[in-house]
């Protein structure tokens, strides 16, 4: 039963007086009907407005802390930059409702319903949405840092930048949800359900995420430090540029991931061929080549020293670069991958053909220009650097930088290769499995 207090407020609302800035602290105004009122800016701490109809209220920069809100229906609510830290909102209806930049600091939002509402920015830290519906809501740029999102359902919500340290998000759902470059470090999340969701550049460091699903979830350039993905499914997730334990990816679950550059499933990797091939990308070595032992191989040691040679190699060749080469003219056959690891240095080559090149080491053009003619794809390790211009194949170059790589590039549309005049010709040649090298 509400006050005499309440009463008369109810008759200045009747009336249309303004309540702007009011000072309604601590009312009793429970189960009353306050739709469309107007109350930006005043104060309602402590406020009860248990199971009350707020609908399309404006309580925009209102003082609504410790407000008292279970079951209150606030739909399409303007709440704008308002004050509910610590407010008992259990089981309310938010949905649609406006909180851009609000102080939900310590909230209770369990079971509340939330779906569709604008919650960019806003300071959630410390609150308590376990089994809250947030399904396509506006989280983008929002902090939930130490919070509880047991249970809550998130489908396609937009947490971009969002941060959450320590929170826990055990058992939630997270399909389809955007949480590009958002930060959830030292967060307990196992159980979650991220399917198809996009995790580009999100931050997963010391983040237990055990027996999640991340199916067909992009995790490129994504970073899991001291994760825990043991018994995570990533079958047909996106990985390319992925910084994450080779001993963690040994307790995963996939039957083949991807990691080509656009993320468009291009080149996948068998699930049992994942922690291995990691590894080799990772050490700046040719990944792609354990996916096909059979395909004929040539290795260039470290120390070995090679000028003014021609080599050429037919279609599927494996070759690995870890010596120095100068002035050298490199021919590669259609589905040929080149590597230049860690050691390897080119210095004034050139490398033609619709091969594949992975660059781990050193490609400095000089002189001959283009020193790079018509790749297929051209992928620069973390360790790698290519001071070069690019003539693009016919199909378009796929091409893949890893952070840390060091990069001076001009990228040329493609052209006939045919007759090319900048195309460095030699009478020495090299075949993929042996034959005359120059000096």
């Amino acid at each position: 039963m509400i006050g005499s207090a309440a009463e008369a407020l109810l008759e200045k609302i009747k009336s249309g007086e303004s309540l702007e800035r009011a000072d309604l602290r601590d009312l009793v105004l429970n189960h009353v009907t306050l739709e469309n009122v107007r109350l930006c800016r005043s104060d309602l701490e402590g406020v009860n407005f248990e199971g009350a109809n707020l609908r399309q209220a404006d309580l925009s920069c209102a003082n609504l802390r410790e407000a008292y809100m279970p079951g209150a229906d606030l739909e399409r609510a303007n709440l704008q930059k308002a004050n509910l830290e610590g407010a008992n909102l259990e089981g309310a209806n938010l949905q649609f409702a406006d909180l851009r930049h609000a102080n939900l600091g310590g909230a209770t939002l369990e079971r509340a319903n939330l779906k569709g509402a604008h919650l960019s920015f806003a300071q959630i830290d410390f609150a308590n949405l376990g089994r809250a519906l947030l399904a396509n809501a506006q989280l983008d740029n929002a902090s939930l840092c130490q919070a509880y999102l047991g249970g809550a359902d998130l489908t396609k919500a937009d947490l971009q930048h969002i941060r959450m340290v320590e929170t826990n998000l055990e058992d939630v759902k997270l399909t389809g949800a955007n949480l590009r470059e958002a930060v959830l470090t030292h967060a307990l999340s196992e159980g979650v359900d991220f399917t198809d969701a996009c995790l580009r550049g999100a931050v997963f460091d010391n983040t237990s995420l055990a027996n999640s699903t991340l199916k067909g979830v992009d995790l490129r350039n994504g970073r899991f430090l001291n994760a825990n993905l043991n018994g995570v499914t990533l079958t047909g997730a996106k990985l390319f540029g992925i910084e994450v334990a080779s001993d963690e990816l040994g307790g995963v679950l996939a039957d083949w991931v991807d990691f080509s550059v656009e993320g468009n499933d291009r080149l996948r990797v068998a699930g049992t061929e994942l922690v291995d091939y990691y590894l080799r990308l990772k050490a700046g070595l040719n990944a792609i080549s354990t996916l096909n032992s059979a395909r004929s191989k040539r290795f260039f040691g470290q120390g070995d020293v090679l000028r003014g040679a021609t080599l050429e190699f037919s279609e599927d060749c494996q070759v690995e670069i870890e010596s120095y080469l100068q002035n050298c003219t490199i021919h590669l056959g259609h589905g040929s991958t080149l590597t230049v690891g860690s050691n390897g240095v080119l210095e004034g080559c050139q490398i033609v053909g619709s091969g594949d090149i992975v660059i781990a080491g050193v490609f400095i053009e000089d002189g001959v220009s283009p020193g790079i003619v018509g790749p297929r794809r051209l992928h620069v390790g973390q360790t790698g650097t290519v001071v070069a211009t690019v003539q693009q194949a016919s199909t378009r170059t796929e091409f893949g930088f890893e952070r840390g790589c060091s990069l001076s590039l001009r990228i040329r549309k493609a052209s006939n290769l045919k007759g090319e005049n900048n195309v460095r010709k030699s009478n020495h040649k090299a075949d993929c499995l042996g034959g005359r090298n120059g000096d």
